[in-house]
């Protein structure tokens, strides 16, 4: 896949940067089902329309803006609710270049799929380096918010 920082989970999750339009028409071409964007509609690569977009090609299409200047519980909780909720799909998660949405993904791997912190955060430094703050963040949703 061609979108910037794009990672492959597994078989049913992938993350990446903001995509263009024809990135997301590649996706529902890989099987894709669902699209979570995580960025505020701020961002300055933002795509507009995306969910017009996206639901023109019968995808599921979710928006969910954090600011991770002021990350608080609620962020991870309604995360994970989401995920929840789109179980069973082929789902695809963004943010403007991959680093709130594959740190908020790294938690969802640990607290909710039992994955090794430590092994979850070698995934997450091939895709980048936290800042301090999100190990903070860690460390407040009750992971060991194990760092460098």
């Amino acid at each position: 896949m061609n979108i910037q920082n794009y990672y492959q989970y597994n078989n049913w999750l992938a993350a990446g940067a903001q995509p263009t339009p024809e990135q997301i028409a590649a996706l529902k071409e890989k099987g894709f089902e669902a699209v979570v964007n995580i960025s505020p509609v701020s961002t300055r690569n933002s795509l507009k329309d995306e969910a017009a977009f996206v639901e023109q090609l019968k995808m599921d299409y979710i928006h969910f803006p954090v600011d991770c200047s002021n990350l608080r519980p609620v962020h991870y909780l309604a995360f994970k609710g989401i995920m929840s909720g789109l179980e069973g799909k082929k789902v695809f998660v963004h943010c403007g270049g991959n680093i709130k949405s594959s740190n908020l993904l790294h938690m969802y791997h640990v607290l909710e799929k039992g994955e090794d912190e430590a092994e979850s955060l070698a995934t997450l430094k091939k895709i980048q380096n936290p800042e301090e703050k999100w190990f903070r963040y860690f460390k407040e949703m009750g992971m060991q918010g194990i760092g460098n």
